[in-house]
């Protein structure tokens, strides 16, 4: 199943800035920057070889949430469905490793309260 069309949800790029302004706390601007950047590269590469090459994602099957796959790479999740109808792949979320699963799902409103 390849071929499909990865594409980042409002609440993924959300997070993603929010994993860029966390680094840029820590490396220059333009280093957070690009380290985002790579892992966008890397989430676009990966999924589209392998979109059910992930298992499901244990924390979030906690709380009921089974639609969600979990890519793991340099210290982020990423959270993503796969749409094999419409041919895509939504990236939904994406996390440091150390970042609280339930809060975030909370904060991004993937998970009612």
């Amino acid at each position: 199943m390849t071929g499909l069309d990865v594409r980042f949800t409002e609440t993924a790029a959300f997070s993603l800035q929010d994993q860029e302004d966390h680094l840029a706390e820590h490396h220059a601007a333009e280093t957070a920057a690009a380290k985002i950047d790579a892992l966008i590269d890397t989430i676009l590469t990966k999924l589209q070889a392998a979109p059910v090459g992930y298992p499901v994602s244990r924390q979030a099957s906690d709380f009921g949430i089974t639609r969600y796959r979990e890519l793991n790479h340099d210290g982020y999740r990423v959270f993503y469905e796969v749409f094999e109808r419409d041919k895509a792949i939504a990236v939904e979320l994406v996390l440091r490793q150390k970042q609280d699963v339930e809060a975030a799902l909370i904060r991004y409103c993937l998970i009612g309260i």
